[in-house]
């Protein structure tokens, strides 16, 4: 049977929520911490949930977590655990003061720690956000001045540039082939819909756009 509850930790200043399944293992798990900034969140987001006060420190889930490591190895672990927090190991103790909550309670706290952990900066993990990288580009999908293009970086995880990051004119974009050094801006993970595979995605920006008509730079020793 699935249990839920949420407790919290005067001492720490935190508030933990748990989704429980037989073995008493952690099936999801939310955390909030008062110490950490909320992140600037869309104006759309809905209406914070009660007892989650404070940033999320963790929204991970057992089922993501297995999905992420059989579609993207060691490496999508890594990157799922800077962006979600890690989830805890071992059966769950449900401490004296617990409060039971139901399913719907507990699904609109969750929500909220994945909104919060999804708009947090990532300074954990292989690829914190600001980590230069070398990449090679492999694809303009849309064509050049359209939407984005696509990196690879030598990951099982795919990079994407996004329009936004790139020069005005089409006929300044990097060709295909072209190698050159980007910074890391953002990790996205996608589709979460149980039964199909997760999308994830590293977003990048150049660190170094070249005058017009001139070659991208390739990047240096470091």
């Amino acid at each position: 049977m699935t249990r839920r509850f949420r407790f919290s930790d005067p001492e720490e200043d935190t508030w933990h929520w748990f989704e429980v399944g037989d073995d008493g293992w952690a099936l999801r798990q939310a955390g909030f911490d008062r110490a950490r900034e909320i992140p600037y969140l869309p104006e759309w987001r809905p209406e914070r949930a009660d007892h989650t006060d404070g940033g999320a420190s963790v929204a991970a889930s057992q089922a993501q977590l297995s999905a992420v490591r059989e579609q993207f190895g060691l490496f999508g672990v890594q990157l799922y655990e800077a962006v979600y927090g890690v989830l805890g190991e071992g059966p769950v103790e449900e401490p004296p003061g617990a409060v039971p909550v139901t399913e719907a309670v507990f699904e609109r706290a969750w929500r909220t720690a994945m909104m919060d952990r999804h708009f947090s900066r990532y300074d954990t993990g292989p690829l914190p956000q600001g980590a230069r990288v070398t990449g090679t580009v492999r694809a303009l999908p849309w064509g050049a001045g359209r939407t984005g293009l696509v990196v690879d970086i030598g990951q099982t995880v795919g990079a994407f540039v996004d329009v936004l990051h790139l020069p005005h004119e089409a006929e300044d974009w990097p060709p295909v082939d072209t190698v050159t050094e980007f910074e890391v801006t953002t990790i996205r993970f996608y589709d979460w819909k149980p039964g199909e595979r997760p999308g994830a995605q590293i977003r990048l920006r150049p660190t170094a756009t070249p005058p017009p008509g001139e070659p991208w730079p390739r990047p240096g020793p470091r």
